[in-house]
């Protein structure tokens, strides 16, 4: 955890201690003040959970229905370790600004159509994601093509 957030979950904490001690002085019914500490602590757990994806960590929610695959990372199962297996990607819908990171469980069958994406993708072929109702995840191509890469000769330094 970064220091950001250390300092962020403090300053958080430290609203909440004041919060409290207001409402211990406060003459409002007790189960006025009760209500108030709990929504506040509700809150405050809320916003500890919700950090992760401040700091940029893959989201779990579930993907958009249509997306554009720019990357992805497979970490299979380790069943001597009792790990279970993930799926990244790294995503785009037309009305974002900039790509999102998800992560899912990992399927065999998922890692295998990413597999063949990645093929179409190095080919040259920017790749489609459709997610249909049934949570199963499709690539194809879309209509617009990479750039080709373009070959710089190296220039010998005199």
């Amino acid at each position: 955890m970064s220091s950001h957030v250390v300092v962020l979950t403090l300053a958080y904490a430290f609203v909440l201690f004041v919060l409290l001690l207001l409402l211990i002085r406060a003459r409002l019914s007790l189960t006025l003040r009760l209500s108030v500490v709990l929504v506040a602590s509700g809150f405050y757990v809320l916003h500890y959970f919700s950090l992760g994806e401040l700091q940029g960590w893959p989201s779990d929610s579930a993907l958009p229905e249509e997306f554009t695959l720019y990357a992805w990372r497979v970490q299979e199962p380790n069943p001597v370790e009792a790990q279970s297996g993930y799926v990244y990607l790294w995503v785009q819908t037309q009305d974002w600004d900039a790509p999102r990171a998800y992560t899912l469980p990992y399927i065999s069958a998922l890692h295998d159509r990413l597999e063949t994406a990645e093929a179409r993708r190095r080919e040259g072929h920017l790749q489609e994601g459709r997610m249909d109702g049934s949570g199963t995840i499709t690539f194809s191509d879309t209509s617009r093509r990479l750039p080709a890469k373009q070959v710089t000769p190296s220039v010998p330094k005199s």
